[in-house]
């Protein structure tokens, strides 16, 4: 294994899916087969995000970034998928009844919490810069790969 946190099987580009669930069962699948996470992962993700909602109005593209506890996930990895259609989700710490569209998911399976800490500070760095989203958003699976590396350092 690789001390990368994501390589090119984790990144989806232009996933069609229409809800939270359908998109984590489908894109957590390569997390499953490398044993990186163990086979409930996706669901305590998906069960986490009813309680602590990821979504973040970021401009001009919303993004998720959904995980759950360490205990589900063997080795560190990020998996990122863009969204042929937004889907709705809940925002971070908002009112319940606020979503927004998210087009944008980076899938979070870490073990140790400051690891959990340190990559959440680093995407938090880039959630700002609307170019690298859109960057993001448009890019093929090599280019994300590239910005995953080169511009977030994952």
């Amino acid at each position: 294994m690789s001390d990368s946190l994501t390589n090119m099987k984790n990144i989806f580009v232009g996933v069609d899916v229409v809800d939270f669930p359908e998109l984590i069962n489908l894109i957590a699948q390569p997390l499953i087969e490398d044993q990186d996470v163990v086979s409930e992962f996706p669901m305590q993700v998906i069960k986490r995000e009813e309680s602590f909602p990821t979504g973040l109005p970021t401009e001009p593209i919303g993004v998720a970034i959904p995980h759950t506890d360490a205990k589900y996930v063997n080795n560190n990895r990020v998996t990122i998928a863009t969204l042929k259609n937004p889907i709705k989700m809940d925002i971070m710490g908002g009112m319940d009844d606020e979503k927004i569209d998210v087009s944008i998911v980076f899938l979070l399976a870490l073990g140790q919490s400051n690891k959990q800490l340190n990559i959440l500070q680093k995407l938090m760095s880039i959630l700002p810069d609307a170019e690298l989203l859109e960057n993001i958003k448009k890019g093929n699976q090599k280019e994300i790969y590239r910005i995953a590396k080169e511009e977030i350092g994952l």
